[in-house]
């Protein structure tokens, strides 16, 4: 199949890199043209032009960090549903706002080409692996469609019902990574308050129920190794838990862990913490301890 792949960073080139390995022609594009250079040497394809591009693909794929750049390069730099066939599938594989999947959808609709949002998780190791889960929201026909090039990048690709409930899931997955992340970092500062080797309480609780994927992943790719260099940076954290507030503005209000977990992360971001990986939130938590 022919496709577009807009957006070829931390996630989205290794994500294009496992559709090209699956034997589709890739056309890969990003604002920086040193890794769409890098994308080519992998065996992916460029052109001129998302426009020329689109105009006779199967399928455009977005992996986007932030709404506005979903909304800014499908609704305007590119116009993307003008131009592309009727029946193309259009599927946003970024954490977005509701709003802008919304709009985008409306627009995909007078056009007849086939949106869904379908947001991952699994981090860069999962990207890479193409061991991904796929929440995707759409029609049914459209995801059986899909289901094919979405296997390329996931092992775990489900069905979530209409456009939107993908990006309802993932942000509630981004609530649990944020509460998570606070629990981790706030247990490293303590541990090592009472002099526990966290080394030895990484392998004790490894096997009891503190265990968590988001504590083997800090702990092991990140803290031990006193190296925070993003594979999820933790201004994007900030981003997708002030995006799940806004489900639910007057109950997220409401909820103490959450309204905790986002002062933290935000706090961490203003004290210039926001481009390490989330994990990083650990050392800004160290730091206002030899603050306080």
């Amino acid at each position: 199949m022919k496709i577009v792949f807009i957006g070829l960073g931390n996630m989205g080139m290794p994500m294009a890199k496992n559709l090209v390995a699956a034997g589709h022609d890739v056309y890969g594009f990003n604002r920086s043209q040193e890794k769409v250079d890098r994308f080519v040497q992998a065996g992916g394809l460029k052109s001129l032009s998302i426009q020329e591009a689109a105009a006779d693909a199967d399928a455009v794929f977005t992996c986007l960090p932030k709404p506005e750049d979903v909304a800014s390069v499908v609704l305007k730099e590119a116009d993307l549903c003008t131009h592309m066939r009727k029946g193309a599938l259009l599927i946003d594989l970024s954490t977005t706002s509701l709003d802008v999947i919304h709009e985008i959808h409306r627009t995909a609709e007078t056009k007849e080409v086939a949106f869904m949002d379908a947001p991952v998780s699994g981090g860069t190791t999962g990207a890479e692996a193409a061991t991904l889960t796929v929440m995707t929201g759409g029609s049914r026909q459209a995801f059986e469609q899909a289901l094919p090039l979405l296997s390329c990048m996931g092992s775990h690709v489900h069905y979530t019902g209409e456009v939107g409930s993908g990006t309802k899931i993932k942000l509630l997955n981004q609530y649990f990574v944020g509460m998570h992340t606070l629990a981790v970092s706030e247990a490293m500062v303590m541990a090592e308050a009472v002099n526990v080797d966290q080394q030895s309480l990484y392998d004790i609780l490894s096997s009891s129920f503190a265990q968590s994927k988001i504590y083997d992943r800090h702990y092991q790719q990140f803290i031990a190794k006193d190296d925070y260099e993003p594979g999820f940076a933790l201004e994007l954290l900030l981003k997708d838990l002030n995006l799940t507030a806004g489900l639910d503005e007057t109950l997220t209000s409401t909820l103490q862990g959450f309204q905790s977990a986002k002062e933290a992360f935000h706090d961490a971001a203003s004290a210039g913490f926001h481009s390490r990986d989330m994990s990083g939130l650990y050392p800004f938590l160290q730091q206002e301890k030899g603050n306080s």
